[in-house]
């Protein structure tokens, strides 16, 4: 297994992003997905992608491939920049031939900006929100053992 340095989030700490990309289906017992998961623990943030192998009929021979936790917003970014490079020669390779202007490979990129800004701004809000929930349901917890219930 690929896996970072961190330890290993306890389910409890995860808040997974409900979006999960899953990869060309080239296997024919798996489908490979990559899920992004906030990893929240005790007001630290970080972040990590899973790399999973989901099994098509038999859940219980899935397993996980790797973990690639990030701390660093420049590791997201850097992952998000090369991402959009890859979809932009993608798109602009399937419909025009030849090398583009600087101009139509701006135009290509602000296009590719403009729809996938609300979505990540409505993600962003939903992700936020499903933190401070989880913090929430944290202090509550702690503050239900401090009365020794359970």
């Amino acid at each position: 297994m690929i896996s970072g340095q961190a330890a290993q989030p306890k389910s409890s700490q995860l808040l997974p992003l409900a979006k999960v990309i899953e990869a060309d289906d080239t296997l024919r017992e798996f489908t490979q997905v990559l899920r992004f998961d906030i990893v929240y623990d005790e007001d630290r943030l970080r972040a990590q992608v899973l790399w999973d192998r989901r099994h098509k009929e038999n859940k219980s021979l899935s397993k996980p491939l790797g973990y690639f936790p990030m701390s660093g917003t420049e590791q997201l970014l850097r992952l998000a920049s090369n991402a959009f490079t890859i979809a932009g020669v993608l798109a602009f390779f399937r419909h025009k031939k030849g090398l583009p202007t600087h101009e139509e490979v701006e135009s290509a990129v602000n296009s590719v900006l403009r729809l996938v800004k609300e979505d990540i701004i409505i993600s962003t809000e939903v992700i936020l929100r499903d933190i401070h929930l989880h913090k929430l349901a944290v202090e509550k917890m702690k503050a239900l053992c401090l009365f020794g219930e359970k």
